[in-house]
Parts: C-alpha cells; sequence; structure tokens
C-alpha cells in the first residue's frame, strides 16, 4: 500500500510541485523524511522539477540535490518551493546586503565619517538605484548630501594641495 508516494514518485502528492512546468521522475532520489520539516505529508522522494522564475521569467530546474539540501540541511517546511530562479536569488540575496551595509553605515557617513565611506554608500545607493529602479525619497536626499559633502572635502583637499 502506498502512503503519500512512498514506493512510487509518481504517487506523490501534487501540492509539491503545483506550481512546476514539468517534472522528471526519472531523476528521483529518496528522502530521508526523518530530517524533513512536515505536518501531515512527509516528501519521500525527491525529483527535478522545471519552474518558471517569477522575476526574469526564465526556467530553471530545481534539482533532485536541492530539494534535498532545502528540506533535510536547511530544515524548509516540506511544501515549500522556489518561486525565483538561482542568478535571481543570488541579485536579491546581494541587494539585500547592500541595504544592510548602507542601513548600518549611513548615519556615521552622513555626520562626518571618512571619505572612502562617504564614496560607499553613494555607490551602494547607485546600485540599489540600478536595481530596483528608484529609491525612497529619503535615500536620493542622503545621495544627494553625501555627493555634496564629496565634492566639499574633495575641493578642500585640492585647495590645500595647491598652495
Amino acid at each position: 500500500m502506498d502512503i503519500f508516494g512512498n514506493t512510487d514518485p509518481k504517487l506523490m502528492p501534487g501540492h509539491f510541485f503545483w506550481s512546476a512546468i514539468h517534472l522528471k521522475h526519472d531523476s528521483a532520489i529518496p528522502a530521508d523524511i526523518s530530517k524533513q520539516n512536515f505536518s501531515v505529508c512527509p516528501r519521500h522522494w525527491y525529483l527535478d522539477a522545471d519552474f518558471k522564475c517569477a522575476t526574469c521569467h526564465q526556467e530553471f530546474t530545481w534539482t533532485a540535490g536541492e530539494q534535498k539540501a532545502w528540506f533535510e540541511e536547511y530544515h524548509f517546511w516540506i511544501d515549500a518551493f522556489p518561486v525565483h530562479c538561482r542568478k535571481c536569488r543570488a541579485v536579491t540575496r546581494h541587494l539585500q546586503r547592500l541595504r544592510k551595509e548602507y542601513d548600518s553605515t549611513v548615519a556615521a557617513a552622513k555626520t562626518g565619517g571618512r571619505l572612502d565611506q562617504k564614496r560607499r554608500m553613494v555607490d551602494i545607493l547607485r546600485e540599489l538605484k540600478i536595481n530596483l529602479g528608484s529609491l525612497p525619497e529619503g535615500m536620493n536626499e542622503t545621495m544627494e548630501l553625501l555627493q555634496r559633502q564629496i565634492a566639499n572635502i574633495s575641493e578642500l583637499n585640492s585647495e590645500g594641495t595647491s598652495s
């Protein structure tokens, strides 16, 4: 008797891959359900599944090996699935790191700070703006302030060297 597809990957409940474009049952690898987070229905198999990225709209394959890592090592809930391809997830993580760096450094850069710190904040804001399309008004104002401060420091430095 098969329970939740424990004997055959083709008998697994469909909700595990509800938005998949297609499944590759021949890639199935058995799961260790003792390492999974689930409430009712464990995932007995991992198999390659093709999805469409919500950001770039390209097809990508979520491999059986990636699923094993998600559910047995990282302990995602068993009915989770990716909505973004690897490249788009990497871009999102990069932008999140930039935003954290900005948040942790901007106050010091605005109220004193070193020239290189101010330039770094401007570079972060430019990259965020390029990738996000726009910035909140406060961040635009901060970028303008930092650019004025950089120009003033550069002007003072050039006057000091020309004397």
